[in-house]
């Protein structure tokens, strides 16, 4: 008999954000895209098929590529997620493939581009992958009353792991870089070498905490036989069909989903593309983007409890919008920072974290406002479909554009025609008229 609620067990399951959000964190975010754009890239580029491109020109490329392919796989997991009753023992081998991955980075050098998008993208399929079995497993340990705050405790648990590993892997660098502290680096360790172990140790993190999360997690899930004719390709695929056409007839629901497409993908080619935009176009070292970093956390998780508390006063929508704006004007401003001068990108991170705190758990929380509750586990998989589905087209836009005009300042110009897009189709729902009823659902 499976045991909800059980202390030890959410402690376990809260622990894995904890251990995977030092990768998104520290490697995602802060070092391996810099680290690409100063180390493994040469200074004249890279050839791909015969084309010359700048290292933010790949990333951009290789970070929407590897995001459609999660798209297209994301409804296969789902069902192996909701069917296969092995949830805990796929959330494992995601995150231990993961991590081993995000490990093995530590040998990338320089000229390394292939193996190192290669790397780049089998770390990221493990750290989707167990992401899903994570979520899934959400339901299994908690009752109605008790998941909201078990996920927020997730969450928590992750912006503290992420940042304290972030600072570790900061002062990793640091120390390898010398003339900062009072005490020099041992003549073995260079600043190359201290960025690459700075990023193992994320992996090292994520592997050794994964143990130990995992290991807590207490859990007897049912297992739901497939139809001879059916797979889990077949049953993924037409779950997310099947709840497309109701969201069609449902018009508040669906221009709510068409705005979060475009200010979501605007919101996350700002995140995904920022190192690597400091470090090739603006010129600047990884410490200095992990720096930046460190600040941009603890902004943060200021932003999201500023966002939460404004929710209450003004509503979600109204909050949303808010952040909107500002990441469009930080996209904007981003554009026009100065070469080499590491404080105006301080200030814009810091305006950057304002807005990451607040926009995704608030559009997460409206969105839940707008669905029926004896629907919640059909929407929520589909919201992660859309999710993936958004995020994908403004890292290929940025490289494009930067391509083709020589310059990744005028991409940031573009994808925030995206921010506009999404405030307008946002300003258009009514907050008062947005819950879908049970019997309309039900009529769909």
């Amino acid at each position: 008999m499976n045991e909800k609620n059980n202390k030890k067990t959410i402690f376990g399951w809260s622990m894995y954000d904890w251990a995977n959000s030092a990768y998104s964190t520290t490697t995602v975010g802060a070092l391996m895209p810099a680290y690409f754009g100063t180390v493994v890239v040469a200074e004249g580029g890279f050839d791909i098929f015969g084309v010359n491109l700048q290292a933010d020109e790949i990333w951009g490329y290789a970070t929407g590529f590897v995001i459609f392919i999660f798209f297209l796989i994301f409804p296969i997991l789902g069902a192996v997620a909701d069917m296969s009753g092995k949830k805990r023992e796929y959330l494992r081998i995601f995150a231990y493939g993961g991590s081993l991955f995000a490990t093995a980075m530590y040998f990338l050098t320089s000229g390394d581009v292939i193996l190192t998008l290669i790397f780049y993208f089998l770390a990221q399929f493990g750290f989707v992958g167990s992401l899903v079995f994570y979520d899934g497993l959400l339901r299994d340990i908690t009752t109605e009353d008790t998941i909201d705050q078990v996920s927020t405790k997730g969450y928590a648990l992750g912006y503290i792991g992420g940042g304290l590993q972030l600072v570790l892997a900061l002062v990793i660098v640091v120390y390898g870089t010398g003339g900062i502290l009072p005490f020099d680096p041992p003549s073995w360790l260079n600043e190359v070498l201290a960025q690459r172990i700075g990023i193992a140790t994320a992996g090292i993190w994520w592997a050794g905490f994964s143990y130990f999360s995992i290991k807590r997690i207490n859990v007897t899930e049912a297992t739901q036989e497939i139809p001879e004719e059916k797979s889990y390709l077949s049953i993924g695929y037409s779950n997310v069909k099947q709840t497309l056409r109701k969201v069609r007839k449902h018009p508040t629901l669906l221009t709510f989903l068409v705005a979060y497409i475009f200010y979501w993908d605007g919101s996350q080619t700002v995140i995904n593309m920022a190192s690597v935009y400091v470090t090739t176009v603006l010129g600047l070292g990884v410490l200095d983007v992990t720096i930046v970093y460190v600040i941009v956390q603890a902004v943060a998780f200021l932003g999201a409890v500023i966002a939460g508390s404004l929710a209450k006063r003004i509503g979600p929508k109204n909050t949303i919008l808010i952040c909107i704006v500002i990441f469009f004007l930080a996209g904007n401003g981003g554009a026009f920072l100065p070469e080499g001068q590491l404080l105006p990108v301080i200030g814009l991170g810091c305006v950057i974290g304002l807005g990451m705190g607040g926009i995704q758990a608030l559009s997460r929380s409206m969105y839940a406002m707008m669905i029926p509750e004896n629907a919640q586990s059909e929407f929520m998989g589909f919201f992660s479909v859309i999710s993936k589905f958004a995020a994908m087209w403004g890292p290929i836009i940025y490289a494009a554009v930067s391509q083709s005009t020589g310059s990744g300042r005028n991409s940031l110009q573009v994808i925030s025609i995206a921010f506009i897009i999404g405030f307008v189709l946002l300003w258009r729902i009514d907050p008062e008229n947005v819950r879908i009823t049970e019997e309309e659902w039900a009529a769909s």
